[in-house]
């Protein structure tokens, strides 16, 4: 779940009156935002969100107000095709259809799917989200592996990315500020008790001092958990790196050297560990980076493609459609 959508449940949560929702339910071709994108307004200005590049938010804004009067959701198509384009705004060049369905909020009448979102940032459970707009709007909740049925609107919604960091020293604090940024939860957990002091790292969601070993397999990692080994300590990331692979973390990485990298995973391999294709060393994207902020960026950067089953090219030479980048 990125940023933008915690952000609308905490407005959601702290309002009193009732306010419009805007979702973006269906992309034919390209947009400039995917399925799954929200806008929220109380119906005179936007408080979180965007559906396009600009060109479609205040037709959605005056639609909203028509929605928060009568209460009836609307269901709203918008053309972005070609020349067409030119109506809506200034050629954003979305190049698709995109449907867009408003719906009103009332705090006397709590949604009981805004439960459920709140549910993945709590429980850190997946949550598949299923819309229908014929013969009545109802949305529900679908069992793994549950199809859809006919009409209705699949929309996936996972939890937030889990990025652990082993190593509490300086290096660490720009990814525990990007990554906050990103909505993700952030941990860090370091073997020096003087390092893991949470007061050094005011935004992280927790800080733990203990050995690897005595302390990872109690972290419950989950598929979308990532790791990024930053110690600077040689035998400390390698018996890290024993106990994560017993783990389901979806991603580990290691700071450091090629040479120093494939020495430890001998080492390892000798013993009978295997860390497999979710082992990241050097750890991040190629992006150039010189400093503790653009190594931040890279590494985050690499997670992010991971979790997204993405290289991490560039788009230009990708035929990935934009809608889905």
């Amino acid at each position: 779940m990125h940023k933008e959508l915690q952000d609308i449940l905490a407005l959601i949560r702290g309002q009193a009156s009732p306010l419009a929702l805007a979702t973006l339910l269906r992309v034919e071709g390209s947009s400039y935002r995917r399925p799954g994108s929200r806008l929220l307004t109380d119906g005179n200005q936007v408080l979180r969100g965007s559906l396009s590049g600009g060109c479609l938010e205040g037709e959605v804004l005056a639609r909203s107000q028509e929605v928060l009067a009568d209460g009836v959701p609307r269901l709203l198509r918008y053309d972005l095709r070609g020349e067409i384009d030119l109506v809506w705004g200034t050629g954003s060049g979305c190049e698709g259809v995109l449907d867009i369905l408003v719906e009103k909020l009332d705090p006397a009448s709590p949604q009981p799917w805004l439960n459920w979102l709140e549910d993945v940032l709590r429980h850190r459970r997946s949550l598949r989200l299923a819309t229908c707009l014929e013969a009545g709007f109802t949305r529900r909740r679908l069992e793994e592996g549950e199809p859809p049925k006919e009409g209705e609107t699949l929309e996936l919604i996972p939890p937030p990315v889990c990025l652990w960091l082993l190593g509490a020293s300086d290096d660490s604090r720009p990814l525990v500020h990007l990554a906050k940024a990103l909505g993700w939860t952030v941990s860090l957990l370091d073997h020096r008790p003087a390092f893991a002091q949470a007061e050094r790292f005011p935004e992280a969601d927790q800080v733990l001092s203990g050995h690897p070993s005595q302390r990872i397999p109690g972290l419950e990692l989950d598929e979308r958990c990532a790791v990024v080994l930053m110690t600077h300590n040689y035998l400390k990331d390698q018996e890290a790196l024993r106990s994560l692979c017993l783990s389901k973390a979806g991603y580990l990485g290691l700071m450091g050297s090629r040479a120093r990298s494939r020495k430890m995973v001998a080492e390892l391999a000798a013993e009978g560990t295997h860390l497999g294709d979710r082992f990241h060393s050097p750890v991040g994207l190629d992006l150039g980076a010189e400093d503790p902020e653009t190594i931040a960026l890279a590494i985050l950067a690499e997670i992010q493609a991971t979790f997204q089953g993405r290289v991490g090219g560039p788009l230009q030479v990708t035929q990935t459609p934009v809608s889905a980048r």
